[in-house]
């Protein structure tokens, strides 16, 4: 099985700083959450590193049926935007609504000068989950006052919506010959590996030093200011 490298230039965006506002009631039924992390002095250290291929590929790879994946260089037809291309997308509509929710967010996934990576989760697979992604990291303590189990809910929900999201393009032209993947940064810290087989692309989150489930990229849709990347699972999942 002939394997590819993809190498990822990455753009440093300035933090980003929550002014979600959520509604308890509504957020029952769907919510989640929101981690502040301060990375730039963390990818300021690590950018070389990121430019760089920085682990062997897994083999074998699930195998699925192949897929095309477009270059990258043009913009597809059709949304040129991100918030455009998620909230169209009816498979991933769970996610959009969490985007949406979410004021800064929704500003940089609609900032042309801005380009994010998204791994989208479809909304079959954020429905099985243990939890709900308003649910965790942090579990939701009724005993509290209305103010702190509202400032929880929109704390995870935040944090599983940054932890699908990395700064930067996709370089779908920039691959080669060696068994090479590359390793990125997610929004809120959180490591995650991409890997390009033969026109098959696949992810997962990295926990504890360990990689984590292998999931195939179903759907690549590129924007002006970035591309969202289709999964069937979530990179974030509760831990119970």
């Amino acid at each position: 099985m002939k394997l590819s490298t993809i190498f990822l230039s990455l753009a440093i965006a300035s933090s980003v700083n929550s002014k979600n506002v959520v509604d308890l009631k509504h957020e029952l039924t769907k919510r989640d959450g929101k981690n502040v992390v301060d990375l730039k002095q963390f990818k300021d250290s690590h950018k070389r590193e990121l430019e760089q291929p920085l682990f062997e590929i897994p083999n074998p790879l699930p195998s699925s049926d192949k897929f095309y994946v477009p270059k990258g260089e043009e913009p597809q037809k059709g949304p040129t935007l991100l918030t455009s291309a998620l909230y169209i997308n009816k498979d991933v509509s769970l996610y959009a609504s969490y985007v949406r929710d979410d004021v800064d967010i929704s500003e940089r996934f609609n900032n042309r000068d801005t380009q994010t990576i998204v791994f989208a989760p479809t909304d079959s697979s954020i429905e099985t989950l243990s939890l709900k992604p308003w649910q965790f990291p942090t579990t939701v303590d009724e005993t509290k006052s209305d103010a702190e189990i509202e400032q929880t809910i929109s704390s995870n929900v935040k944090d599983f919506v940054l932890s699908h999201v990395v700064d930067g393009e996709v370089p779908f032209a920039a691959l080669g010959g060696d068994k090479k993947g590359i390793q990125l940064i997610s929004q809120n810290g959180k490591n995650i590996k991409l890997v390009n087989d033969e026109g098959n692309y696949y992810v997962t989150a990295v926990v504890n030093g360990q990689d984590q489930e292998w999931l195939k990229v179903n759907v690549v849709l590129n924007a002006d200011n970035g591309a969202i990347l289709v999964i069937s699972k979530p990179l974030s999942v509760p831990s119970i």
